[in-house]
């Protein structure tokens, strides 16, 4: 019986290795035909690219780049510099002249990199195009411009330095003391990101410039009245807008304001009848030049004096023929409206009025006095209007000329916090 089993058990064994012996079937067979396989999969051609198209490609890519630097190379040298940007309302970079000075304090090349920024073809289109880009990315801050609420723009605030304040207030002082005569008033206007802070952008801090008012006040003498424009402002813009929503300056109702704070002062009865016209709309000043993907925009208006007409007029001192109105109508068809107001800035004009028995006053400002001097002729025989960004004479030896009885100056605190000419020309 035991033996019968051992046979069948051999049997069996020798059936199932010569199957496992079997041609094909081995473990040595399948690695040797795996190896095979892969072999043939490593030696075979890669798939043929069509390198005659790829070049093709490549050199039209290089001939377009080549076109476009080639283009605003020789549009960059035929094409003539640009004086002015209306878009940005200032005066543009021009090529700076070569001297051994210029080259060796470096002043030469900081001017050439200004110069290649203004007069870069198609500028204003650039910086449409950088606007819209940045407006979509959710940026709040587009060229030097903040984005606000309701479709208001800000200005950045000026740095207020603190010494070079003082100073100026001392000289300020100074000037005071040599004329004791002058009955003295100062008007520092803060900007609409103080006035109407409530329309920042979300999250943005901006420091206290009604603080900063005040600490220049603090500088001044005693005799000196400081004019709180701020809460003027504040009060009128319950009841209409003070600034524009697209420009850094004052709309007529918020000068009106300050205006009427003036008066007292000034002694001045404020009894005329002061109408007030929408003269233009559509008006996008400073701020919506910047940022062009904001389509808010703003009305004009004028504060018209009835008793004036045909009583006074207005010496440019030869910087433009005399007039008899504080109003430019063809400045409404230019893009800075805000023009309107005396046809834009000079550096001395004189205001004569048929009020003989008035007082003389002098008016040291900057843009922001434009639009309020209508309102302070009817009380005044002459009102000489100085702007020391635009002067060349000192403030005493124009005084010398006539005898004047009370001084105003009128500034927004963007334009005091970064002056560099009043206190040369009080000096």
């Amino acid at each position: 019986m035991n033996e019968e089993y051992n046979i069948n058990e051999e049997t069996k064994i020798n059936e199932e290795n010569k199957i496992s012996e079997e041609p094909g079937l081995s473990q040595e067979s399948k690695t040797s035909e795996d190896n095979k396989a892969k072999e043939e999969v490593r030696s075979a051609p890669p798939e043929k690219i069509d390198t005659n198209k790829a070049g093709i490609i490549f050199r039209l890519c290089i001939i377009v780049f080549f076109l476009i630097i080639s283009f605003f190379s020789i549009y960059g040298i035929v094409a003539p510099d640009r004086q002015f940007s209306e878009n940005e309302n200032r005066v543009l970079e021009q090529m700076p002249v070569i001297t051994p000075q210029s080259l060796l304090d470096g002043s030469f090349m900081k001017k050439c990199e200004t110069y290649l920024t203004d007069q870069f073809p198609f500028r204003d289109g650039a910086i449409h195009i950088k606007s819209y880009i940045e407006r979509f990315l959710g940026k709040t801050k587009e060229n030097g411009a903040y984005i606000g609420k309701y479709g208001f723009l800000f200005d950045q605030q000026s740095e207020f330095d603190k010494k070079k304040m003082a100073e100026l207030a001392k000289a300020v002082n100074a000037f005071c003391k040599k004329n004791p005569q002058l009955n003295v008033t100062f008007a520092l206007v803060p900007n609409s990101s103080c006035v109407y802070a409530e329309n920042l952008p979300d999250h943005l801090q901006m420091k206290n410039q009604n603080s900063q008012i005040q600490t220049f006040y603090s500088y001044l003498g005693k005799r000196i009245n400081k004019i709180d424009a701020f809460s003027a402002l504040n009060k009128a813009k319950q009841e209409h807008q003070v600034f524009y929503r697209t420009d850094h300056h004052w709309t007529t109702r918020g000068a009106f304001a300050v205006f009427e704070a003036i008066a007292k002062p000034l002694e001045i009865q404020a009894d005329e009848h002061y109408r007030f016209f929408n003269v233009a709309n559509g008006f996008r000043g400073t701020l919506g030049s910047k940022v062009s993907s904001v389509k808010s925009s703003d009305s004009v208006e004028i504060c018209f004096v009835e008793s004036l007409q045909d009583n006074f007029f207005i010496d440019f001192y030869g910087e433009r023929e005399k007039s008899a109105t504080f109003f430019f109508e063809k400045e409404l068809d230019e893009k800075d409206k805000y023009e309107v107001f005396l046809g834009g800035n000079y550096g001395k004009l004189s205001v004569t009025t048929r009020n003989y028995d008035g007082k003389k006053l002098i008016v040291i400002k900057d843009s922001f006095a434009n639009c309020l001097l209508p309102m302070l002729a009817p009380y005044y025989s002459k009102i000489l209007v100085l702007d020391p960004r635009y002067m060349t004479e000192s403030v005493a030896d124009i005084m010398q000329q006539d005898e004047f009885t009370d001084l105003l100056f009128l500034y927004n605190a963007n334009t005091l916090f970064e002056d560099v000419s009043l206190k040369t020309v009080l000096e």
